[in-house]
C-alpha cells in the first residue's frame, strides 16, 4: 500500500461514498487516487546496493505485520524466517531488473508485497533505508561504506553474506509515544507513526523479537491475560496461541464472543468471560484495565 495524508482504506462501496461525501475535498486540483489494497500479504523488503546496474551487495528481510502498516511501524526479521526459496530467488531477481533498469550506482530499497507465491513490488526508492544500519550491523557488512566508494567512482567488489550460515537472528522494532500522548490512537495504518526503534539478536525469531520488544518498552504478562478478537477466521486461528497462553499458566479473560468460540471449540474450561466497555455490566473491561488487572489485552 502506498500511504499519503487524508488516505483511508475502505471495504465497501458505502464506506467509500461516506469518505468522499465527508472527509475527502473532491475537485479537479485534488483528486482522490483509489488503489486496489491487497490484504493478508506478506511484506518483503530488498535492500541493496548496485553499481552501474549490476547488483553488487542485498539482504531480504521480512516484515512480522502483514502488508498495510506502515514500514517504518514495522517489525523486521532477518534473515528473513518464512519465505519460499522461489519467493527469496523472484525477490533478488526483480531487485536486479530495477537496478538495471534505472542504472543505479549506490544504495535502494524495494519494497515487496508476497501472496501465494507471487511477488509484487509496493515502491522502490533511490536511497538509503532506515533498515540499512540495521542491516549491516546484523550481517558485518558496512552496506553504507560500499555504497559511498561507489558513489565516488572506487573500484567495488561484492562482500560474501552467507546468511544461512549465520547463528543468530536479528529482530528490529519499531518504538511508540501513545503512553504520553493523551487520546492518542495507538492502532497502526498506513501512516507512519513510530518515534524510534530497537534491534536485538536472538538465537532464534522467537527469542530476538522478545528481546526487542522488551527493550521497546513492553511488559511480560504475570498472570491475567483478555482476549478478544473481531473476525471469526482470526477466533479460529487464535485458538492454538490461546491453549499455549493456559498451558503456560495465565488466567485467560475473553469477550463474548470470542469466550464462546475458546470454550467451545478449545476446550478451555478455565477462561472466564468480561463484558465490554458500553456494556454496563460486571466484570467489565474497562474496570480491570483501570484496576491494573490485566497484563495484557490481544
Amino acid at each position: 500500500v502506498l500511504s499519503g495524508a487524508a488516505m483511508r482504506v475502505v471495504n465497501s462501496n458505502e464506506e467509500l461514498e461516506r469518505f468522499l461525501r465527508t472527509a475527502a475535498v473532491v475537485s479537479r486540483d485534488y483528486p482522490v487516487v483509489i488503489s486496489k489494497y491487497i490484504s493478508g500479504a506478506k511484506e518483503v523488503e530488498l535492500d541493496a546496493v548496485g553499481q552501474n546496474g549490476e547488483l553488487i551487495n542485498y539482504a531480504i528481510a521480512e516484515h512480522v505485520e502483514n502488508a498495510g502498516v506502515h514500514s517504518g511501524d514495522a517489525s523486521l526479521l532477518l534473515p528473513a524466517q518464512k519465505l519460499f526459496v522461489e519467493t527469496h530467488r523472484r525477490v533478488k531477481a526483480i531487485g536486479q531488473k530495477i537496478c538495471r533498469a534505472l542504472k543505479i550506482s549506490g544504495p535502494f530499497n524495494v519494497q515487496f508485497m508476497c501472496k501465494e507465491n507471487e511477488v509484487m513490488v509496493i515502491e522502490c526508492n533511490l536511497r538509503a533505508s532506515r533498515s540499512l544500519p540495521f542491516i549491516s550491523k546484523t550481517y558485518n557488512v558496512d552496506f553504507i561504506t560500499i555504497a559511498t566508494r561507489i558513489m565516488l567512482n572506487i573500484p567495488q567488489r561484492p562482500v560474501t553474506i552467507q546468511p544461512i550460515d549465520m547463528d543468530c537472528i536479528a529482530a528490529k522494532v519499531p518504538t511508540f509515544s501513545f503512553s504520553r500522548l493523551k487520546n492518542s490512537d495507538p492502532r497502526l495504518g498506513v501512516e507512519m507513526q513510530s518515534t524510534g526503534e530497537v534491534a536485538c539478536f536472538g538465537v532464534n525469531q522467537y527469542e530476538a523479537f522478545l528481546k526487542a520488544m522488551i527493550a521497546a518498552g513492553f511488559k511480560l504478562p504475570t498472570k491475567n491475560i483478555l482476549i478478544a478478537i473481531g473476525p471469526a477466521q482470526q477466533k479460529i486461528e487464535f485458538i492454538q496461541y490461546a491453549r499455549m497462553l493456559a498451558d503456560m499458566g495465565y488466567q485467560i479473560y475473553a469477550t463474548k464472543n470470542t469466550h464462546e468460540l475458546l470454550k467451545a471449540q478449545g476446550g478451555l474450561e478455565s477462561c472466564i468471560m468480561v463484558y465490554k466497555p458500553h456494556v454496563k455490566r460486571e466484570p467489565n473491561v474497562l474496570t480491570m484495565l483501570k484496576t491494573g488487572k490485566l497484563d495484557l489485552v490481544i
